[in-house]
């Protein structure tokens, strides 16, 4: 499944994945059983959703539908992504369903986590809609966690993709997520239990805390964040890719007063070339 969590490694990369999807889209041959894009990237984003560090990894790339109809990876809507179906596609508009899943969140990962002991994947259960005028687009989508704590987020946004040159194209893309009180706790909150493992660390004389970080948070349901992208993509050959992409994102208030996020604007940026079949 793919990590869907939007500061994480591929869901930053929603901007990519609509790139590739199109990219597949134009090569793969009419009426093959299968078609999609494979390859590989390198991106450097924030440790975790309000992390104030950040860090590089490896990205692998990998697009496959089955029929037109099924898919493993991102989506042409470039919303969504990991196991799923189409429900409708057309030529403007697309409905797709699928699971998704995000990754664990260790305490490792940043000073601010200390004390919040590690956070497990989740499991989403997803569906979204996108429709193409031309050269603009306009999507949304809802996700519902499938466990008892993740709870469930909406994300809509609006892009635009153009050729540029004979070998060249670029896209843009704005958007936000909003989100219940479930979900921001599920990312933002700490529980009194934690609050008092934090606190103790903190009497200790632990240098990755400071004394507000033992209070307890528990945030309320609203907007979650806003972002925008941007990629350009060359093609090398008929069939091979190279993209550059960038991702700013701020995430909301209610987000930002956590003690766990030390700084609201996050940025994720990266290459990778990709194999369209």
């Amino acid at each position: 499944m793919r990590t869907h969590s939007l500061p994480l490694a591929a869901l930053t990369l929603a901007s990519l994945g609509a790139s590739l999807t199109a990219t597949r889209a134009a090569e793969a041959q009419e009426g093959s059983t299968w078609s999609g894009v494979v390859g590989v990237g390198v991106a450097t984003m924030p440790r975790y959703a309000g992390s104030d560090e950040s860090r590089v990894r490896p990205m692998p790339v990998l697009q496959l539908e089955y029929k037109g109809r099924v898919f493993l990876g991102g989506s042409q809507s470039g919303v969504g992504g990991g196991l799923g179906a189409y429900v409708v596609r057309g030529e403007s508009f697309v409905w797709q369903v699928s699971v998704d899943g995000s990754e664990a969140r260790p305490e490792s990962r940043g000073d601010a986590l200390a004390g919040m002991g590690k956070r497990s994947g989740a499991t989403f259960g997803s569906t979204a809609v996108s429709y193409r005028l031309g050269f603009v687009s306009a999507n949304a989508g809802v996700s519902v966690g499938l466990g008892d704590d993740q709870g469930s987020y909406g994300t809509l946004g609006v892009g635009a993709r153009r050729q540029l040159a004979s070998r060249w194209v670029g896209e843009l893309s704005t958007g936000a997520t909003i989100a219940d009180d479930k979900h921001m706790r599920y990312e933002f909150g700490i529980t009194s239990e934690q609050s008092a493992t934090r606190r103790g660390l903190i009497a200790a004389g632990d240098p990755r805390l400071k004394g507000a970080d033992g209070r307890a948070y528990s945030p309320g349901s609203g907007l979650k964040e806003m972002h925008a992208s941007a990629s350009l993509a060359y093609a090398t050959t008929a069939r091979t890719r190279v993209i550059a992409f960038a991702r700013g994102s701020r995430l909301s208030d209610e987000a930002g007063r956590s003690p766990l996020v030390r700084e609201r604007n996050g940025v994720t940026s990266g290459v990778a070339m990709a194999y369209g079949f």
